[in-house]
């Protein structure tokens, strides 16, 4: 499972406080529990960490300006220099793995447009003789993540996208009929055909409204290139 899920569980532990006194969690802590194991991050799942931390970033920044900032804005703020930290190790993370880069379809513009991001922020500082250094070593990375062959997705990425086709091509079959139905203007033999057709919509619907999720936690999830590869032969 992806660490960037955040797991609920509906059974309070011995000792634990009622719901009511327990202190709520706010979204800082959610974000940066949720980037705490970076290892196991693919870079579509660093992408998504930091797009998360950014935007907290800039609560931060707006609460710090605010004059009467949200109590939940001002908390952020005052954890201003953690968020800024777990910045820091995701954008070290996803330079990590642009050194060698094996991308999908889908992270490679992902890649470029962090890559471009950088290279904007170092060109403002051009005169500085680190800085142009920093902006041949980034362009030579543009260069490879741009040049680099495309890996596919992970295998339980594929079968994800594999069902999500199969209960789509299903849900235009059913719901149509749904629809028909509830209008008054579809009717089915018996009891049984119809209760067996509204177990078998409601179950397309239910397994479609899971499937984004289920696709983005596996998208999130480092793949272990070497066991794809050998998976391929």
């Amino acid at each position: 499972q992806a660490p960037a899920a955040l797991l609920v569980c509906s059974l309070q532990p011995a000792g634990s406080l009622p719901s009511a006194r327990r202190p709520r969690r706010g979204m800082a802590d959610e974000v940066l529990e949720s980037v705490q194991d970076l290892d196991r991050l693919s870079f579509y799942g660093l992408a998504q960490a930091l797009g998360r931390v950014q935007r907290l970033l800039e609560r931060a920044l707006r609460a710090e300006t605010a004059k009467a900032p949200k109590p939940e804005d001002r908390a952020i703020a005052d954890r201003k220099e953690e968020i800024l930290d777990a910045q820091a190790q995701i954008k070290r993370a996803m330079g990590t793995l642009l050194e060698a880069p094996a991308l999908t379809k889908r992270e490679r513009p992902l890649a470029e447009d962090f890559l471009q991001e950088q290279l904007t922020k170092l060109k403002s500082a051009k005169d500085d003789a680190r800085a142009a250094k920093g902006i041949e070593r980034l362009e030579a990375m543009m260069r490879q993540a741009q040049d680099a062959p495309e890996v596919p997705e992970s295998r339980q990425v594929r079968t994800i996208e594999a069902s999500i086709r199969q209960l789509n091509a299903e849900w235009k079959e059913v719901s149509p009929i749904y629809d028909k139905w509830q209008a008054g203007r579809h009717k089915f033999k018996s009891n049984d055909e119809l209760q067996a057709f509204r177990r078998r919509y409601e179950d397309c619907r239910k397994a479609r409204d899971a499937s984004a999720g289920k696709l983005e936690e596996a998208l999130c999830v480092r793949r272990d290139e070497a066991a794809e590869a050998a998976s391929r032969r």
